[in-house]
């Protein structure tokens, strides 16, 4: 087979098997594992289009920062310090051309940098086997790594980092087969490139300097061959960092930049367990795993029993495989605690050296060559690619499993179509914004095509602090208003005024005067006339659907009874039904009240779900020792839901006092309102 037509070959595999991964979701809003960080970086490109592509000042949508001073302090520019955003600042070149914002642009651009990359990984391997097969196998190996997969059509640098990394390996071998300086200077500047834009790929600029320091003193080459582009490599890195190091200390950084290590041995270990507990098996898939051991018992055969002998270029992979594994150790246990929560250090770091001993492992095992008596070896490849090709496909799908307990994808769509909300309202696209409880600090901005601050942790403190910042609208989510900003800071609604909402998201202004506005009253419920509603007092029989209804006359709030519950029983007074049809109608808001006498103040929760085939669909739980501060009193206990839409008429709908602080406690006047 000509080697054009071996190149064309290749190119329509990876372009078939990129497509196939990723053509499902190439428009996908950067949502589901990492959210936070592939948004981060679809902030920057949309930054730079804002800017007018001024590629030294990114910038993002928020105007506090994590770094230094963990979103406390707020600014007048979303400017961020960051690592070289060439892949960033591309796709916004893009945008600006088109004139669309489209998530497509960026996912399509890493998508085809990861083509270019997977392609010259096919050319690295065939530079030391010679060999079609083993060459498309290295690459079906890395293109089905589900961690690869996964990122390999998404928004952050480590693909195109990755990429360039590759290539600059391939020039790199070429150099030392052949002995040609232009290689060598293509090998520093596509390494150079990847370390700008992810400075992780230093380790393999710095394992290839150091290869060469051994070669020249083994005066396999000479210093001036050497000097400019290793000089010209290592003075734009530095630039570059003393360029970050300025903008972080000007306007502070949403990007990590220091070191996280383990702080003992013990914590050390427990941190290796949760990783290799989350990721192990999306690093590689368990065949990966297969196949790297069966290559490394088949080359150790073929090198004892056969006598292969090692070529000079491989002994050299070999070396330069040592030093960026000790390079990347080295790393690994400084960024120790960042692993368990962020399996694309996996790509930044062991992915490549990994790929790499395949290559060296698999260069031992005699060539294939590609003839009619030996089509059960071409088979074999293609038998193996199948189960990878399938975990793969059944990777990207687990990876976007979401539910009630997706808080990030509950952010997405409460603030989806905001923009065209917050324009009806006629507030200003240079309005600036405070959002409470933002989940992933860019988001809701990009959403709202709005700047402004955002609250990561809800604590009275953080809130208290947030609401004295100069902002012109205040915006909560419907839905984790009671739990996450209420309960915390209960004083919060005689500060805002709530001017409008759309069942998802509530905007809000500061208040000129303190208001004493019930809780029912900021979330204007008072005057609206509820679909559903359902009351139960424990002085008549009660209606059907309502379970563990049980009464007594010695305490209630109002006469003659009420419902108790004792420390023995798990469950309370519980509403369930399968005919609520209003909810699957619309997204709606469920107010629960009752009053309640409570011996003790330990953990008990009234809970609203909804299941639908054995499988929660909805799920909210508030704990009532929050609401209620006093024992041995009456106290009125106000929750609010946000149910959202059920998509089919299979479902159960339940709302139940959950007991599980083992409480004596009588409950009165229950009411139910859905709206």
């Amino acid at each position: 087979m000509k080697t054009k037509t071996k190149n064309y070959l290749i190119v329509l595999i990876i372009i078939v098997l990129g497509l196939f991964f990723q053509l499902k979701y190439i428009n996908e809003f950067p949502s589901h594992i990492h959210a936070w960080a592939q948004s981060d970086r679809y902030a920057l490109s949309l930054g730079f289009v804002e800017n007018n592509l001024n590629l030294f000042k990114p910038q993002t949508f928020v105007l506090n920062h994590q770094f230094p001073d963990n979103w406390k302090t707020p600014t007048k520019y979303s400017i961020t310090a960051v690592d070289f955003p060439i892949h960033d600042y591309i796709p916004a070149v893009f945008m600006k051309i088109s004139g669309t914002h489209s998530a497509w642009i960026f996912r399509l651009y890493i998508l085809l940098y990861s083509f270019i990359g997977l392609f010259f990984l096919f050319k690295l391997c065939y530079l030391l086997t010679n060999d079609f097969i083993k060459s498309i196998f290295v690459v079906l190996f890395a293109a089905t790594s589900p961690v690869f997969v996964y990122y390999q059509g998404g928004f952050l640098p480590t693909i195109p980092s990755l990429s360039n990394a590759i290539i600059g390996i391939y020039f790199y071998l070429k150099y030392l087969k052949q002995n040609n300086q232009k290689d060598f200077w293509l090998a520093i500047a596509f390494l150079t490139l990847a370390t700008l834009s992810r400075t992780t790929f230093a380790i393999i600029l710095i394992a290839v300097f150091g290869l060469e320091f051994l070669r020249l003193i083994l005066r396999k080459d000479k210093l001036k061959h050497k000097l400019f582009p290793v000089a010209f490599s290592v003075f734009i890195i530095i630039i570059y960092q003393l360029y970050n190091a300025y903008l972080r200390r000007t306007y502070g950084s949403i990007f990590l930049n220091h070191i996280l290590p383990a702080t003992s041995f013990k914590e050390a270990k427990e941190i290796i367990n949760i990783a290799y507990t989350n990721w192990s098996t999306q690093y590689f898939s368990k065949i990966h795993y297969l196949i790297i051991i069966g290559g490394l018992i088949s080359a150790l055969y073929f090198i004892f029993k056969k006598k292969i002998n090692i070529t000079h270029v491989t002994g050299q992979l070999w070396l330069l495989i040592l030093i960026i594994f000790v390079g990347y150790f080295a790393f690994a246990a400084l960024m120790l605690k960042q692993f368990p929560a962020h399996d694309y250090y996996f790509l930044d770091t062991f992915f490549f050296p990994i790929v790499l001993l395949l290559i060296a492992i698999i260069s031992y095992i005699p060539k294939f060559d590609f003839k009619h008596s030996n089509l059960y070896i071409p088979g074999i490849v293609f038998l193996l690619s199948i189960p990878l090709v399938v975990n793969a496909v059944h990777s990207q799908k687990q990876r976007r499993n979401t539910g009630y307990w997706d808080k990030t994808n509950t952010t997405i769509a409460n603030f989806k179509d905001s923009d065209a909300f917050l324009d009806s309202l006629n507030i200003k696209q240079n309005a600036r914004i405070l959002v409470l409880d933002a989940c992933a600090p860019n988001i809701p901005f990009i959403l709202m095509n709005r700047k402004g601050y955002a609250v990561m942790s809800t604590s009275k403190e953080n809130i208290q602090a947030a609401l004295k910042w100069d902002y012109d609208y205040l915006i909560i989510q419907d839905a984790y208003f009671i739990s996450d900003i209420y309960a915390e800071y209960p004083e919060i609604i005689s500060k805002i005024k709530k001017i409008a909402d759309n069942g998802k998201i509530s905007v809000c202004t500061l208040a000129k005067e303190k208001s004493k506005q019930s809780l029912l009253e900021f979330l204007q419920l008072n005057d609206k006339i509820p679909v559903f509603e359902q009351t139960i007092t424990f002085d008549t029989v009660a209606d059907q659907h309502w379970q563990n209804t049980q009464s007594t006359s010695k305490l209630y709030h109002s006469a003659p009874n009420s419902g108790y519950i004792t420390q023995e029983m798990t469950y309370g007074i519980c509403y369930k039904t399968s005919e609520l049809k209003a909810i699957t109608e619309k997204n709606r808001t469920l107010l629960f009240s009752a009053y309640l006498y409570k011996d003790t103040l330990n953990d008990c929760e009234i809970v609203a779900s909804v299941s639908s085939k054995g499988q929660n669909v909805y799920y909210m739980s508030y704990n009532l020792k929050d609401l209620l501060k006093k024992s041995h009193s009456w106290g009125k206990a106000d929750v609010v839901f946000q149910i959202p839409r059920i998509d089919n008429d299979n479902y159960e709908f339940a709302i139940y006092i959950l007991n599980s602080g083992r409480n004596n406690f009588n409950v009165d006047d229950v009411s139910l309102k859905l709206f």
